[in-house]
C-alpha cells in the first residue's frame, strides 16, 4: 500500500447497514484515475455492517469499536490513521456523485484549506424526507455558482491535512461538531468554499417521529455546543429561553428566502410546508431545553 494518498475518505458508521452498500458502491464507481482509500469507523451496536463491508468491499479499512462513536469523535480516528494529503467526509447514508473525488482533488489545487459541496435530496419520494431535507442542507442544495459560507455539512466536507495538525480535532460526543469546528476556522481567519460540483445524494430520515425526535435532538446539541464555544453567559441563556419563538421564526424565513432565491425545490418545498414547520419547532423547543438547562 502507498505510504500516501492525494485522498483519504472516512466515513462514520453507525447502525448503517440499510445504507453503507449505495455508498461504498458509488465511490467505487468513481470515474477518476486517482488513488483514494477508503475508511470507514464503525462503531454499530452489532457486527452485521462491519462484517458485510469486509466481505463486498474487502480494499475498505474498516475499523470496529464497539462504543457508540458520534460523527467528531469518528471522524477524529479516521484522521489519525489516514495517507491522504486531503481529508474527505461523506456520510453512510449518503451517495457520491460519479465525479466527486475528481471534483474534491480540482477544488484542492487553489489554496482554500476548506472545501464543501452540494447536498441533492436522495430519496424524493418520501414527504417526510423532504421536510427533513429542508430543515437540515437547505444552504448547500445544488447551485450553479461557488461562494464562501460560514459552515457546510461534514456530510460533504474536505480539508488540506495541515489544518487538523495545526488547529487540532473535532470536539467528541456530540453532533454539531463540524459547526464548531468551522467556528474555530473562522476565529482563525478562514472561509470555507462552496464548491457545487462537489455533489452527493444524502438519504434522509423517513419516519416521522424519528424525524421530529432527530430535530429536537440536533437543536438540543447545537444549543450545547454553542454555549460552550462562544462562551454564552446566564443572561444570554435566559433572553434566548424568553425569545425562543423567534427561533422558529427566523430559521423558517431564512430557510425559505434560501429556497424562493435557489427554485430547484421550490415546488417540493412548498408542499412540505407543514411538516417542515413542525420539524423547525422541534428543533427549537432542542435549543430551548438546552438553554434553560446548561
Amino acid at each position: 500500500m502507498p505510504e500516501k494518498y492525494p485522498l483519504s475518505v472516512i466515513i462514520a458508521s453507525y447502525n448503517s447497514e440499510k445504507t453503507i452498500k449505495d455508498c461504498l458502491k458509488s465511490l467505487e464507481d468513481q470515474v477518476s484515475d486517482k488513488d483514494f482509500e477508503i475508511i470507514i469507523v464503525d462503531s454499530s451496536p452489532d457486527d452485521n455492517t462491519a462484517k458485510f463491508i469486509k466481505e463486498r468491499f474487502p480494499k475498505v479499512n474498516v475499523y470496529k469499536f464497539q462504543e457508540r462513536k458520534y460523527c467528531g469523535d469518528a471522524r477524529n480516528f479516521g484522521i489519525s490513521v489516514a495517507k491522504g494529503e486531503v481529508i474527505a467526509f461523506i456520510d453512510a447514508d449518503c451517495r457520491a456523485d460519479s465525479n466527486w473525488v475528481n471534483e474534491i482533488i480540482k477544488a484542492h489545487q487553489s489554496a482554500h484549506v476548506a472545501i464543501g459541496g452540494a447536498i441533492a435530496n436522495g430519496n424524493p419520494a418520501s414527504y417526510v424526507g423532504w421536510a427533513a431535507y429542508f430543515c437540515e442542507f437547505s444552504q448547500w442544495m445544488p447551485s450553479l455558482h461557488a461562494k464562501w459560507l460560514r459552515d457546510i455539512a461534514g456530510a460533504n466536507m474536505s480539508y488540506k491535512r495541515e489544518v487538523f495538525k495545526k488547529y487540532g480535532a473535532f470536539i467528541e460526543g456530540t453532533y454539531c461538531s463540524d459547526t464548531e469546528y468551522h467556528w474555530r476556522l473562522e476565529q482563525k481567519g478562514y472561509r470555507l468554499r462552496f464548491v457545487p460540483s462537489i455533489l452527493i445524494f444524502h438519504h434522509n430520515i423517513d419516519n416521522l417521529s424519528k424525524f421530529l425526535l432527530h430535530e429536537y435532538h440536533h437543536g438540543q446539541s447545537f444549543a450545547r455546543v454553542r454555549i460552550t464555544s462562544q462562551r454564552f453567559s446566564r443572561s444570554r441563556r435566559f433572553l434566548y429561553v424568553i425569545f425562543s419563538p423567534l427561533i422558529t421564526l427566523k430559521l423558517f424565513f431564512k430557510i425559505g428566502f434560501i429556497n424562493f432565491k435557489n427554485r430547484i425545490y421550490l415546488l417540493s418545498f412548498l408542499k412540505v410546508l407543514p411538516l417542515f414547520t413542525l420539524g423547525l419547532i422541534s428543533w427549537s423547543l432542542g435549543e430551548c431545553v438546552s438553554y434553560a438547562k446548561d
